[in-house]
């Protein structure tokens, strides 16, 4: 049986507006041709000015396999705005070497692609008609994005037909090239203000950012909107229907553009295939506000309005109750201080599953982790490695939950998540965003929700990864410090204090009739060494030592730095008398073996001690290795290899 179709969608910061909206269009065509919908998304937009961070989210577009998707979409506006736009060439070279892979783009043109094109133009026309014959204004500004901008050329060019046709003209002066963002609304405003340019009664902004910075400045210099100037928006952002002055604003066709580029893709991977309809009503897209005089649409605004409060407590008999926006949960939960206060890598991973509930809606939710993730040294930026782990699987549709290194289920990262190629009822879309700390590459997430009554990712889910990637990045931390409490750095052997709380697990783990092991092993001639030849031949001596001592160490065993040049090995279990004399020799050969191979013009040799004790729990391990340390200095004279020889 063939399986089932995948379609890709590269954007970033999904809880973008403009993100719910293509994303709702994409899921609700995925459910009716039953696709599979993987998101690749950074949790921020990719001009965010801290550069390790966007290089970290970034780096998610790199993980995913392109051989498992069937159809790419491409939301241009988001996943460029990093210097050079270097994710979006990256990502088009890699997709330059699969020529018979669908690909399209979002409103605005990429090489390579087909354009999915917005089709706004009903919206903008009836924004021109309103504040003409609504309510009377003649004298208008329009202030739209980018010059040479694709978007912001047929925004202006649709508004400025608009207006010839109802008998009215622009003045030069009143034609503003912004950049869709709140400064040139605010600079729009301080020319105004300034007597810079005249003062029009009415301004048309190509989005809502650009009109809240417009009118919060005007705001600022006693300008009153709408009664001295009339300011409408166009993006329905929440920020503008919960604004100080409500925003008049209309939706645009993101829904409708998402669910054309899916219709796009399944023509081409599914040539002849049925197309089914896509809703589309440009009357339900008007958005009345105060910024035109209107009335606002109660409902609508006190929606938003509560959607982005933080409240404490919500009304937990409703159903519907786990698919709102909740950061107050988020934040009455401590999830922060019960992360922050996991002491292990265990208890932090368990911390994780725990208050994985608060991602609610979602079929299943698994926490994919590079195998040494708790190594410190391996500061992976770029790309990730072969194989990934999941440490943490949170299911809400019966399926198995687990957690921790004990649980941890490793596969190929090409796989991308072992759920992608498994049998399912039904479609999902299943959301991967990075994990990492401060752009080095601890993993990924991924988050599956059904197409049905679909839920995007919202401000919890990019606040609560935070969380994970400080909590991971604190427990690396600790563990770190940890290890350089118990282990030598420079050779990986457990230190005096390591040695006393290993010794301590092991005895209590003991049966009664196990016996004692120990071993003191000196290096010889370091002195000479250092002297003739530098400490980093006398450091590279050390090293040689310690490695033959673990070449020949068995399982269980603990190897021991003891300090400068002398070495233990500790062992408790089944060993009898006639142990000493053979790991003696072992040893020696092993040592000898490496010392050939390194070939240096000195020998690199080490006197050996060893003792077995009957009753491990009638002897000290202090006492133990005492008696050790005196066979091997006999041992030392006995073959006249001085320290200082």
């Amino acid at each position: 049986m063939s399986r089932r179709k995948r379609i890709g969608l590269f954007v970033a910061f999904p809880e973008m507006v403009h993100v719910r909206r293509i994303v709702e269009g994409i899921t609700r065509q995925c459910h009716k041709y039953d696709y599979d919908l993987c998101v690749f998304s950074s949790s921020t937009h990719l001009s965010f000015p801290h550069e390790n961070y966007v290089r970290g989210e970034s780096n998610i577009y790199e993980m995913a396999n392109l051989d498992e998707l069937d159809g790419v979409i491409l939301d241009y506006s988001t996943v460029t705005g990093d210097p050079g736009d270097l994710v979006l060439k990256r990502l088009m070279k890699r997709l330059s070497q699969y020529p018979d892979l669908p690909v399209c783009s979002l409103e605005i043109p990429i090489e390579g692609t087909k354009l999915i094109e917005n089709d706004n133009e009903a919206s903008l026309r009836e924004m021109c008609r309103h504040v003409i014959e609504v309510h009377g204004r003649k004298k208008l500004c329009i202030l739209t994005g980018h010059q040479g901008n694709p978007v912001s050329e047929e925004r202006l060019s649709i508004f400025m037909d608009e207006i010839e046709k109802h008998g009215l003209s622009v003045l030069p002066e009143h034609v503003i090239y912004g950049d869709f963002w709140y400064f040139s609304g605010d600079a729009l405003a301080r020319k105004i203000v300034n007597g810079e340019i005249s003062r029009p009664d009415a301004i048309l902004c190509a989005s809502d950012c650009m009109a809240i910075g417009l009118m919060d400045r005007l705001s600022k210099h006693d300008v009153k909107v709408p009664e001295d100037i009339v300011v409408m928006g166009f993006d329905s952002t929440d920020e503008g229907a919960i604004n100080p002055i409500t925003l008049t604003s209309f939706d645009p066709g993101d829904v409708a553009m998402g669910a054309d580029a899916v219709d796009y893709v399944r023509s081409k991977m599914e040539p002849g295939a049925e197309l089914l309809p896509v809703e589309k009503n440009a009357k339900m897209q008007f958005r009345p506000g105060a910024s035109c005089g209107c009335q606002t649409d109660p409902v609508y605004a006190m929606r938003t309005f509560r959607n982005s409060l933080y409240v404490s407590s919500y009304n937990h008999a409703d159903e519907d109750y786990a698919e709102q926006v909740s950061v107050g949960a988020l934040m009455e939960s401590y999830a922060l201080e019960g992360f922050t206060a996991s002491k292990t890598a265990e208890e932090c991973v368990k911390n994780i599953f725990n208050y994985a509930d608060l991602l609610k809606p979602y079929q299943n939710f698994y926490l994919c982790l590079k195998e040494n993730w708790l190594d410190m040294d391996d500061e992976r930026y770029e790309g990730y490695p072969e194989n990934m782990r999941i440490y943490v699987a949170s299911t809400q549709v019966g399926e198995e939950s687990y957690y921790g290194e004990g649980e941890a289920i490793s596969f190929k990262t090409s796989e991308m998540i072992p759920k992608l190629g498994q049998d399912r009822g039904e479609a999902s879309a299943f959301y991967f965003s990075p994990v990492h700390f401060d752009g080095v590459l601890l993993g990924y997430a991924v988050l599956q929700r059904t197409l049905q009554k679909h839920k995007v990712p919202n401000v919890v889910y990019r606040n609560w990864l935070r969380y994970i990637n400080n909590a991971l990045e604190m427990t690396r931390s600790k563990e770190r410090l940890q290890t350089l409490s118990v282990r030598d750095e420079m050779t990986g052997a457990y230190n005096r204090r390591g040695m006393y709380e290993k010794y301590r697990e092991m005895l209590a783990a003991s049966r009664e009739d196990d016996a004692l092991f120990v071993s003191v092993i000196d290096m010889d001639g370091l002195k000479y060494v250092n002297d003739t030849f530098g400490h980093g031949e006398g450091d590279l001596g050390i090293k040689t030592v310690c490695a033959a001592l673990f070449a020949v160490a068995k399982e269980r065993e603990i190897c021991v730095r003891s300090g400068g040049d002398e070495f233990f090995l500790v062992g408790i279990g089944q060993y009898s008398r006639e142990e000493e004399a053979a790991r003696a020799r072992a040893f020696t050969a092993e040592i000898s073996k490496r010392s050939e191979i390194l070939n240096k013009p000195y020998n690199v040799s080490a006197s050996i001690g060893c003792a077995v004790f009957e009753n491990c729990r009638q002897v000290s391990l202090d006492n133990a290795l005492s008696e050790a340390d005196e066979r091997m200095y006999r041992y030392k004279v006995r073959n006249r290899r001085h320290r200082s020889v």
